[in-house]
């Protein structure tokens, strides 16, 4: 897993979800809080941020944190 990635992924989680806790590859969207909105923000801030698009229904499919950065990291090298 690229930690570059994850670590910017986490600081986007952090603002959207207004989380403080530690983010780990593990951690499940249900810990940092559901919502939807929440969820909009942090697809909208990776869409924005890194050109990568990943769609609220995708997310809202995924188990962990650490699936999203798998993604994510897919969208970039396309």
């Amino acid at each position: 897993m690229d930690q570059e990635l994850f670590e910017q992924l986490a600081g986007f989680a952090r603002t959207a979800y207004g989380f403080e806790g530690e983010i780990t590859p593990d951690t499940t969207f249900d810990e940092l809080g559901k919502g939807s909105m929440k969820m909009i923000a942090l697809t909208s801030t990776i869409e924005n941020e890194l050109d990568a698009e990943v769609t609220i229904h995708e997310v809202m499919t995924m188990k962990t944190f650490g699936e999203l950065v798998e993604r994510v990291a897919e969208e970039i090298e396309e």
